[in-house]
């Protein structure tokens, strides 16, 4: 388990769950950390079996480092006039202000629901090398990028 201490230093094992140091990008080309750039999206399905194969699709296409899939969510809520109760899977999804758009897309094609549940929250603080190793994992791939007017003759 690797626990934060209090100057934010990075401590424990280096099993499941826990990134090396090598992992995490050195940092922008300016020297700055991504840290406002990082987005917490949550979306409920109803099971994980059911978010599973949406969360492995937006890690697979870069537009999330990481996602997060915790069962057992109990949602009440109001849905056409009536109070609903639900069992459900909640989807904690990392990824980059500039990759949301791409991301909210995708996650609307592919979630089942018909008003999918899609919040995106910016943290106030992240743990500069986590928020930089998340812009580098969803950095959009050369072979991804739209193709340059110089490409199309």
């Amino acid at each position: 388990m690797t626990t934060i201490d209090s100057a934010g230093a990075a401590s424990g094992s280096s099993g499941r769950g826990a990134f090396p140091a090598a992992a995490a990008p050195a940092g922008t080309a300016s020297g700055a950390s991504l840290t406002d750039g990082i987005l917490l999206v949550l979306s409920t399905f109803e099971s994980r079996e059911q978010a599973e194969p949406v969360a492995r699709a937006l890690v697979d296409e870069r537009l999330a480092a990481c996602a997060n899939l915790l069962p057992g969510c109990l949602s009440i809520y109001r849905w056409q006039g009536a109070v609903e109760r639900a069992e459900e899977a909640l989807m904690l999804v990392k990824t980059t202000r500039d990759r949301y758009p791409a991301l909210e897309r995708r996650l609307r094609e592919l979630h089942p629901y018909d008003l999918p549940e899609i919040v995106a929250v910016a943290p106030e603080r992240v743990l500069p090398a986590y928020a930089d190793w998340v812009a580098g994992e969803t950095r959009q791939a050369e072979s991804d990028a739209d193709p340059q007017p110089s490409d199309l003759a």
